[in-house]
């Protein structure tokens, strides 16, 4: 009998112990997660206070894959599907193609004129993989960037750049693409806007009294590898300087909250080129 009341005593004593270790387990948390918000909404200040423009970032959290994709576009092997055109593969793996006659457009549906072209094969290879992208593109110089898995590659490895001239003419267009495109292991978390934007701030990446002119998060190159390379869901930022007109685009983590800095990657290097038509400077 005595030793069954002991038993009941160890093990109502076992039950107020792990009540107790869970109830501080979970203030603990709570606390750290309060610390967190709060250290996020201070250095937030910080910015503002260094006369740093943004809108107020999005505090959502996302979530993306790692995928992969051949260094190997293909697109020398689908060349002949073009027609009207005189387009041909450069040593770098970009198309370079120009219209025999300029296709006029509509000057007040110059997307969806522009959209058309895209989904029509002899066009475009694989143009209806291609979504328009209005913060990338600039007067005379559209953007199309690739669709994969969830979301979009926001760099110059996947985008379709259209040439239209001041007489609303389509004159002809640069491909890059991302074959073989493959999800690496399952669905995972990406940090928030907000988290993304204090990374930036913390890596020195945005000097003072500049405006950040978007974010956005879509996929970038994290390594490339010797057949294949990996991409990475990736918060990339445009960045306007006090005295500049050109518009840097820096890139965070989605998963890490890392920096991903020119140089990280050298494999990378052709990404690190300037826009000229967009006034806009890749800075990866």
């Amino acid at each position: 009998m005595n030793f069954r009341r002991i038993e009941w005593i160890f093990l109502v004593a076992f039950v107020v112990l792990d009540i107790f270790l869970a109830f501080m387990y979970i203030q603990n948390n709570t606390h750290s997660t309060k610390t967190a918000g709060n250290t996020t909404t201070t250095i937030i200040r910080e910015m503002r206070a260094d006369g740093i423009s943004f809108k107020n970032p999005a505090t959502k959290e996302g979530t993306g894959y790692y995928i992969a994709g051949n260094n190997d576009n293909g697109l020398k092997q689908h060349l002949s599907q073009l027609s009207g055109q005189t387009a041909r593969v450069q040593s770098t793996g970009k198309l370079t193609s120009s219209l025999r006659t300029p296709q006029t457009l509509n000057e007040d549906d110059l997307k969806d004129d522009l959209t058309a072209f895209m989904q029509q094969n002899s066009n475009v290879i694989h143009g209806d993989e291609y979504v328009y992208d209005a913060a990338l593109s600039s007067e005379g110089d559209y953007v199309f960037v690739q669709k994969v898995a969830d979301g979009e590659i926001l760099t110059s490895t996947g985008q379709v750049h259209l040439s239209v001239n001041k007489n609303d003419q389509l004159t002809g267009y640069t491909q890059s693409y991302v074959n073989n495109v493959k999800t690496l292991r399952e669905k995972a978390v990406t940090i928030s806007e907000k988290k993304a934007l204090v990374a930036l701030y913390q890596y020195n990446q945005v000097s003072n009294n500049s405006k950040i002119v978007w974010g956005r998060l879509g996929y970038s190159r994290l390594v490339k590898l010797k057949n294949s390379s990996v991409y990475v869901p990736t918060w990339i930022f445009a960045v306007r300087s006090k005295n500049s007109s050109n518009v840097t685009m820096h890139r965070i983590n989605a998963f890490t909250g890392a920096s991903m800095k020119n140089g990280n990657d050298s494999s990378e290097s052709e990404t690190s080129s300037i826009e000229t038509n967009a006034g806009m400077i890749w800075n990866f």
